[in-house]
């Protein structure tokens, strides 16, 4: 219900991050908007939903205060829970079903109280961005089936795989016109990418393989411990 990238006026006036919890495994994308960043229209061929969701955006802003600065984007639940915090908001658990196939249960949130007309406007576009028929997860699919396949060939399987993009940029504490962002973090505004992400999962994958008790999983703990001390 609009035209154009959803996230281009974020990427115009903010900053898009990649935030990394390495205790946790957890990870996410953030954009952060400066201090006098107004709200920006949306679903604009649609008028009721529009003023539905300008109406829910003033309301978080009200609700949260400064820290409204923050927008969520997609993120993960380490080890196999995905969330999209955004439209269209979305929490899916990946299951692992064998070394060529996963299993996916996706739940779609729609707010209990909005209006008819924006209830069924969510239902038609969360059928039509994600899941089995939509455009977004078909296109993901197709790059995981090709990406898997390659993974399978004779030059894959003897040279392993670089996930080095991106290395040496993350900070800690990000911090920007007055905003800190807490975490392992990295500014992807300017370059676009960075595998920080994927190199936090796997690295607490491995800690996950190779720890001999919970509690040597459990570095949060000791970091609070320490804290303290």
């Amino acid at each position: 219900s609009g035209s154009g990238r959803r996230d281009m006026s974020e990427l115009l006036a903010g900053r898009k991050l990649h935030v990394c919890l390495p205790d946790r495994g957890h990870q996410t994308i953030l954009y952060l908007s400066p201090p006098d960043d107004t709200p920006r229209p949306a679903y604009q061929n649609t008028p009721l939903v529009a003023e539905y969701f300008r109406h829910c955006e003033e309301e978080r802003r009200r609700r949260l205060g400064d820290k409204a600065r923050l927008l969520g984007a997609p993120g993960e639940i380490f080890p196999n829970t995905a969330l999209l915090s955004r439209q269209p908001r979305t929490m899916a658990a990946w299951h692992p079903k064998s070394s060529h196939e996963t299993e996916v249960w996706r739940w779609f949130f729609v707010d209990k109280d909005a209006p008819s007309e924006v209830k069924n406007f969510l239902r038609d576009y969360y059928i039509r961005y994600s899941g089995p028929g939509g455009m977004t997860e078909q296109d993901d699919m197709e790059n995981w089936n090709y990406a898997h396949a390659a993974s399978r060939g004779t030059i894959a399987r003897r040279h392993p795989y670089t996930y080095a993009q991106g290395i040496g940029t993350a900070v800690e504490n990000f911090e920007w016109q007055g905003m800190r962002v807490p975490g392992r973090v990295v500014d992807i505004t300017d370059v676009r990418s960075s595998e920080e992400p994927a190199r936090n999962l796997y690295r607490r994958w491995a800690e996950f393989m190779q720890a001999d008790s919970w509690d040597e999983l459990m570095t949060w703990r000791k970091n609070a411990r320490a804290a303290a001390e």
